[in-house]
């Protein structure tokens, strides 16, 4: 039996790496058409999305070192969407890697797959080699892998079939106006699901995650009391702030005082914009590529990606010189290493940068007064 034959099969996969417990397909949606055998070394997740373009970069690559090593290795492209969507996206960019679909996304969560693009690199045994952003993984390290790892293993023993009964999917939700607020009853998300739907920006999470990206602010630079802090679904149209919309619809209020602390001082009085034209991920898809090393962004304003840039520091932004416009460009800024980081903002964007004490605002949410 070729592999193709057992991925039409495959319904779900177990791997060592969650112990016992399996993880679980709710459909295959294509085998793979450029892996040769049953048989390989190593076996690549791939978790992706239709809405996010990095991702869509992300499986092309892998795309390409499977065409390279089809004997030996193995991707799998996982997304938890619903199939529906994943099948009308194919049909609009085909792939020749398999994809399959998360089972109410337990591999993602089984994997704290917080981020996309998100890869791990498996040996026959199941154990993880790798993780990380897929666009890091090297052909160079495929290579190493590959050299170190000589055993192989049939598919059919890293992917384990187990027969689940038919799930009937919904269509996606469409807003009808253009804020929408829900509660979510006995949910709870480690940390905020955010992404784009169509004209509408879709959260799910608790109140102070929310609100926090809203005002893109450090998640610790937001106050609430466990008792208001609650979970929530927000549907929000494109280009507006709805943080009032919430406050108000939960009659709460929002104060704000100034703190010091670690800070990162920028000075942009001298700020040189990169244009639109320097990254391109198409049209309605994510717009960051955030891994353990850049951020890429996308058509994305100033503080957008200065929002992004003090979450991966966990250290609040403050401009002390300048003013940032509100138009779209593309970004590319290291911050692994803090000299690295300094020398990149400096040299590609003029844009100055220190670590130091410095004022900046907490905000506190509370019930409002009668």
């Amino acid at each position: 039996m070729n592999c193709k034959k057992i991925l039409v099969l495959l319904l779900c996969i177990s791997f060592p790496l969650i112990g016992s417990s399996q993880v679980r397909f709710s459909e295959t949606i294509q085998a793979s058409k450029s892996a040769n055998d049953t048989k390989a070394s190593l076996f690549f997740i791939d978790f992706w999305a239709t809405w996010c373009g990095p991702c869509v970069y992300a499986s092309e690559y892998l795309g390409v070192l499977q065409k390279q090593y089809p004997d030996r290795f193995y991707v799998v492209s996982l997304s938890e969407e619903n199939p529906e969507v994943v099948k009308r996206f194919l049909k609009k960019h085909p792939t020749d890697l398999a994809v399959s679909i998360d089972y109410k996304g337990e591999t993602f969560k089984a994997n704290n797959t917080r981020a996309l693009p998100y890869g791990l690199l498996l040996n026959a045994k199941g154990t993880v080699l790798w993780k990380g952003s897929p666009t890091d993984f090297k052909q160079a390290d495929l290579e190493r892998y590959l050299r170190q790892h000589t055993k192989q293993s049939d598919i059919s023993n890293v992917f384990k079939v187990q027969k689940i009964k038919a799930e009937t999917f919904k269509a996606d939700y469409k807003p009808k106006s253009d804020f929408e607020m829900k509660p979510l009853k006995n949910q709870t998300y480690e940390t905020l699901v955010s992404n784009v739907k169509g004209n509408y920006i879709h959260y799910k999470g608790d109140l102070k995650s929310i609100i926090a990206r809203e005002q893109k602010l450090l998640i610790n630079q937001v106050l609430i009391s466990s008792e208001l802090n609650k979970t929530y679904e927000v549907y929000i149209k494109k280009g507006t702030n709805a943080t009032f919309q919430i406050l108000d619809e939960l009659k709460l209020d929002l104060f704000h005082t100034e703190t010091k602390g670690d800070v990162l001082m920028l000075d942009i009085s001298n700020i040189r914009y990169w244009d639109t034209q320097q990254i391109d991920w198409g049209k309605n898809t994510a717009q960051y590529l955030i891994d353990d090393t850049q951020i890429q962004a996308d058509n994305v304003t100033f503080n957008d990606v200065m929002y992004q840039l003090a979450s991966v520091l966990n250290l609040p932004v403050v401009i002390k010189k300048g003013e940032a416009d509100e138009v779209k460009h593309d970004w590319q800024i290291h911050h692994r290493f803090y000299n690295l980081m300094e020398t990149d903002l400096q040299d590609t964007y003029g844009i100055k940068v220190s670590k130091e004490k410095g004022s900046f605002k907490v905000y506190s949410i509370r019930k409002k007064t009668p």
